[in-house]
């Protein structure tokens, strides 16, 4: 099934042994496919929620969230190999990027789907 044996102290041993991450080369092929891939995905859905009807500001700092939250994450890969401790922040910055894409997502579609603005007699 896979499973190691753990019939001797070797074996055990041999399974705790420090692991110490992926290598500085892995990172920066992993990080690149992750900002190329990630920032399309963000650039996509934050035109979208740019047509939402809300205060500009507002909207402006939603879409800069995720782009933020993504560079800190990559960053905290990097940092966490010389800090372990720091992989906390990996985790922070993953759960910002997805809350906030998941706030545009969810506004959007309401929007879309739901939302019926105001209209104005006068324009008419």
């Amino acid at each position: 099934m896979g499973l190691p044996p753990l019939t001797s102290y070797s074996d055990v041993k041999k399974l705790t042994e420090s692991d110490q991450g992926a290598s500085i080369q892995s990172l920066v092929r992993i990080s690149h496919i992750h900002l190329f891939g990630i920032a399309f995905i963000l650039f996509f859905v934050g035109r979208i929620f740019i047509l939402c009807e809300m205060p500009v500001v507002l909207k402006r700092i939603t879409v800069a969230i995720p782009f933020f939250a993504i560079l800190l994450d990559i960053l905290s890969w990097y940092v966490t190999k010389i800090v372990p401790g720091f992989a906390v922040m990996v985790v922070l910055a993953g759960a910002l990027m997805g809350l906030s894409l998941g706030i545009q997502i969810i506004v959007s579609l309401y929007q879309m789907w739901f939302f019926k603005p105001e209209v104005d007699p006068v324009e008419m």
